[in-house]
């Protein structure tokens, strides 16, 4: 299936002036397509798919839990992505909730703290036991005293998809966890990079829809991404795109969008 698009999916990525690192995974063949997958790309909000399973694998641990309570001080709301800066600091909120405010509204301060309570070091070894041998947390986000020179949060394309790849396989912290993430990563609210071109979920109330996407997105000027699961009737895929020195969003959004209206395209034909 992926091989007999690859020419296709290679001329589309080259119509961009940026930069893209792309892989994408089918389970149901087996079958990859690769684009400068190794590359190093600033991972702006991307690292936060792994930070939400180092939590997670925290808990597993012992060392927190999920409804443990964490009230917001004013010294730790940074700028960028999320709601926690718009409301009262008097607000508790669970690590669950702080997870999911990272995960579907992208929340910065979310981000840090969660950072804070399992330890960027910790982070780092998790990430290492997962497989990310080049992509790396170096410092919290939205705090430039926090960054060594030259020392920026990284990731590549491939370690993204095969880590979504061992998130659907249950293998990173645990079965439950790994269904947690997925159902988190499904309530993602930025839908305007590869979902943007896919039909509406439209019909009677209950319906199956005719796709869902588990994902997470990522932004800073002239670096977009998009990584997750792409779920169809019968296929899923692991898909993660990765840009960079992209002239402006609607050169990223349009080259995004058809990559996932081609997937849909694909496994809609494949049914026929």
């Amino acid at each position: 299936m992926l091989k007999q698009n690859e020419q296709a999916l290679r001329k589309l990525i080259s119509t961009g002036n940026g930069t893209y690192g792309v892989s994408i995974y089918h389970f149901e063949t087996k079958e990859s397509f690769e684009y400068q997958s190794n590359e190093l790309f600033y991972s702006a909000s991307i690292i936060k798919v792994p930070i939400m399973a180092a939590v997670f694998a925290h808990a597993m641990k012992g060392k927190c839990s999920l409804s443990d309570k964490v009230r917001v001080k004013e010294e730790e709301i940074v700028p960028g992505d999320g709601i926690i800066k718009h409301l009262t600091s008097s607000i508790e909120w669970t690590v669950q909730d702080l997870i999911v405010l990272m995960i579907i509204e992208s929340d910065n301060t979310a981000t840090n703290i969660l950072i804070d309570l399992v330890g960027q070091d910790q982070i780092n070894s998790y990430m290492k036991e997962w497989g990310f041998n080049q992509s790396h947390l170096h410092h919290k986000l939205q705090i430039k005293a926090a960054r060594e020179p030259g020392k920026m949060n990284v990731v590549t394309a491939h370690e993204m998809n095969e880590f979504l790849k061992k998130i659907v396989a249950g293998s990173v912290v645990s079965l439950n966890s790994c269904k947690k993430m997925i159902h988190i990563m499904k309530q993602q609210k930025m839908n305007d990079l590869l979902p943007s071109l896919l039909p509406e979920a439209d019909g009677v109330i209950g319906m199956i829809p005719n796709w869902e996407f588990a994902h997470k997105t990522g932004y800073v000027p002239g670096i977009e991404h998009n990584v997750g699961l792409f779920y169809l009737p019968g296929q899923t895929y692991a898909v993660s795109v990765l840009s960079n020195n992209v002239p402006n969003r609607a050169e990223s959004r349009r080259i995004m969008g058809e990559i996932g209206k081609l997937l849909y395209q694909v496994s809609c034909e494949s049914k026929t």
